[in-house]
């Protein structure tokens, strides 16, 4: 041996433990036979010598190949693949496909692995096994409502995918009309014109966009008109305040201004774009509108969405939590507090609130029907004694003043002819002795007035003294004759 320890390690190394031995190839699971069609699909499919295509343009090949073929294998167990094609598959597992699809197109719906799911959304998707588009929307409807809304993760792609289908295929926008993006851009739209909207209009925008806090506290369910007045009149001051301040809406401070932006349809999706479309224009509603230039597709929408909501919902918290204070409610919450001059809005509205509840709580008058037999009857006992025969003295001689006739036809009132004629000597300056020298108690028609003429003008009209109250001359006129 060399006297060299390094040398003659690395010699007892390659005597004693390291061996050359030949490779031995890996065994080849056995393939199955395919069906010729199958076979003819499979041959399309990348492979060494053949010149290399997207595998979007495979699958769009094969499916078109495969489009009506059925099959009736027994396949069991799971499929695992991400973004699936049929050339992900296995020919045992390509076949269990086509025997599950068959069933399905026939009505038979079954629950399988999301591969499966998968690849038959993204036939639909290019308009595989439909005669068109418009048959290709309602097959994918029909799937998301009896297969898709069982898995969340299938359910969640297939939504925004049949919106893209809608757009990419120029389907009717009355299509979209319950979808969610439609129904913000909606709300949206109203709250740029919050300052000539009515609070409960406004409060509909607020609710459509930013449900979470209000259906969540229990104060503003059990307060939602007041509380929806309230956080209505806020924005309203607010849309005023940046009007004049920044000349820009409402909705762009919390949203931002409408702009172009770059977006892909089917994102996520194995597409292959059949159309190949390279330019179109497709409008949903005014402002939300699909462009597509030299096959770069962008959207017109607001760049700030869920910013917006947040920012609203952050409001309605502010608006809850400054009212249960003012109201004295013992459970109180933390919200952040709004800048001085929000909080400026916020209390000159809900003043206006409490004004408004004090005047209705005055002009709120009670009259209790049920008394007012009992005081006609009481009424006419006192006439009775005053007015017995004989045992009056003797008054002296009145000076002579002019008769007033009582009308022979009364107009269209509910008033009784003796009511009718003490309103009409009290409006035209007439005298009033009739009635004591005709058995009537003053006090008695003027209730009777007041309380037939209530309902149509909500207030007494014949004050004490008696008189008729200013305010009502004219109107009153225009009812009683001269």
């Amino acid at each position: 041996m060399d006297g060299n320890p390094w040398k003659n390690g690395a010699g007892w190394f390659y005597s004693a433990i390291f061996r050359e031995e030949p490779l031995k190839p890996r065994p080849r699971p056995e393939r199955e036979k395919l069906p010729p069609l199958l076979d003819a699909a499979r041959s399309l499919e990348n492979a060494p010598g053949k010149p290399w295509q997207s595998r979007e343009a495979v699958f769009l090949k094969q499916a078109r190949l495969l489009e009506h073929y059925e099959d009736d294998y027994p396949f069991s167990g799971s499929v695992v693949y991400y973004f699936p094609t049929y050339q992900s598959l296995s020919d045992r597992e390509l076949r269990g496909y086509f025997a599950w699809r068959t069933r399905l197109r026939r009505g038979q719906v079954e629950k399988a692995c999301r591969t499966f799911a998968f690849l038959y959304i993204y036939e639909l998707l290019h308009c595989i096994g439909v005669p068109g588009p418009e048959a290709g929307y309602e097959a994918l409807s029909r799937f998301y409502r009896d297969y898709a809304q069982e898995d969340g993760l299938v359910d969640a792609y297939l939504e925004e995918w049949m919106w893209d289908f809608v757009v990419y295929y120029e389907l009717s926008p009355a299509l979209l009309t319950d979808y969610t993006q439609v129904q913000r851009d909606e709300a949206i739209t109203r709250l740029e014109k919050a300052e000539t909207l009515s609070p409960e209009a406004v409060m509909e925008a607020v609710a459509a966009l930013a449900p979470g806090w209000i259906s969540r506290s229990r104060f503003c369910r059990d307060n939602r008109e007041d509380f929806g007045r309230v956080l209505a009149g806020l924005l309203q001051g607010m849309a005023r305040h940046y009007a004049g301040r920044t000349q820009k809406p409402l909705a762009e401070q919390l949203f931002g201004r409408l702009q172009w932006e770059p977006v892909r349809l089917f994102e996520s999706a194995v597409f292959a774009n059949p159309r190949k479309t390279r330019d179109l224009q497709y409008t949903v509603d005014e402002r939300f509108r699909y462009r597509c230039e030299n096959g770069l597709w962008s959207l017109l929408r607001h760049p700030r969405i869920e910013g917006g909501i947040r920012q609203l919902e952050r409001l309605e918290k502010s608006v809850d939590g400054y009212l249960r204070e003012v109201l004295g409610e013992k459970r109180t919450i933390k919200y952040d507090p709004l800048p001085k001059w929000q909080t400026k809005i916020l209390q000159e509205v809900i003043n206006k609130l409490s004004e408004e509840k004090e005047a209705a709580q005055k002009a709120k008058i009670t009259i209790d029907y049920s008394q007012l037999d009992r005081i006609r009857r009481e009424a006419a006992v006192t006439r009775d004694k005053l007015t017995v025969e004989e045992e009056l003295e003797e008054l002296p001689e009145a000076p002579a003043v002019p008769e007033t006739p009582e009308p022979q036809e009364i107009p269209d009132t509910p008033l009784s002819p003796p009511e009718y004629r003490l309103l009409q000597c009290l409006l035209y300056d007439r005298p009033t002795d009739w009635v004591r020298t005709e058995g009537y108690l003053l006090s008695v028609l003027v209730d009777g007035i007041n309380e037939k003429l209530y309902d149509t003008f909500g207030d007494t009209v014949v004050e004490d003294a008696p008189a008729v109250a200013a305010d009502y001359i004219d109107d009153l006129k225009e009812m009683i004759a001269p």
